[in-house]
Order: C-alpha cells, then sequence, then structure tokens
C-alpha cells in the first residue's frame, strides 16, 4: 500500500511540476514570438519568422532557443531588438530547459510508478 502512494505522490507531484514548468515555457516563448514579430520585425526575420504553431513543442521549439542561446540576434542592425532579445534570453532559455527537464523526470516518475505498483 505504501509504495502505491508513494508512487502516486511522486507521479502526480512530477505531473504538477511539468505543468507549471511548461505554462512557463508557453508564456515566454508567446512574449518572445509575439514581441518580436509586433516590435522588432527585423529580430523576427533574422530569427526564422518563428510562430506559435510552428514553436508549440519541445522539439520544434529548439531552433528559436538555440538562436537565442548562441545569441545569433548580435548580427542584426536593430540595436532595440537586440535589447529585447537580451531582455528575454534568460527568461526564454531557462523556461525552456526547466520544462525539458521536467518532462524526463514526469516520465521516470511515471515509469517508475508503474513499476512500483
Amino acid at each position: 500500500m505504501w509504495q502505491f502512494l508513494m508512487g502516486d505522490t511522486i507521479f502526480y507531484s512530477a505531473a504538477a511540476l511539468f505543468f507549471f514548468c511548461l505554462c512557463l515555457e508557453s508564456w515566454t516563448s508567446f512574449k518572445v514570438i509575439r514581441g518580436s514579430k509586433k516590435d522588432h520585425p527585423a529580430l523576427w526575420k533574422h530569427s526564422g519568422e518563428p510562430t506559435l504553431m510552428s514553436n508549440g513543442d519541445l522539439i520544434s521549439a529548439w531552433p528559436l532557443v538555440k538562436y537565442y542561446r548562441n545569441r545569433e540576434y548580435l548580427a542584426i542592425e536593430d540595436p532595440d531588438g537586440i535589447a529585447f532579445a537580451e531582455k528575454m534570453r534568460g527568461p526564454f532559455i531557462n523556461t525552456y530547459y526547466s520544462a525539458a527537464i521536467t518532462v524526463i523526470i514526469f516520465l521516470l516518475a511515471l515509469l517508475f510508478g508503474k513499476l512500483l505498483s
């Protein structure tokens, strides 16, 4: 009985943590994509004209994360766009990695939860 409850607790905790991190990642992605498209078109074009649909999961969002991680935006000639990218870089990258790490934790909790029950 204890193992069953422990497995459920770990599973639901991991699911809640993943959901929370995924929501944060979605919010920062929305801000990066919408902000660059609306206010900094040179940045948006240089980053590959990302959309919310084309970056709708962690795998397809990787090119944009890599773009920000490597500071490829420094090549554009828009100081305001660069300032926006620098401002959003930390939150965008950190929330992406937190979502990626928690999906692994969630999958491990799912696997071990099944093994414990």
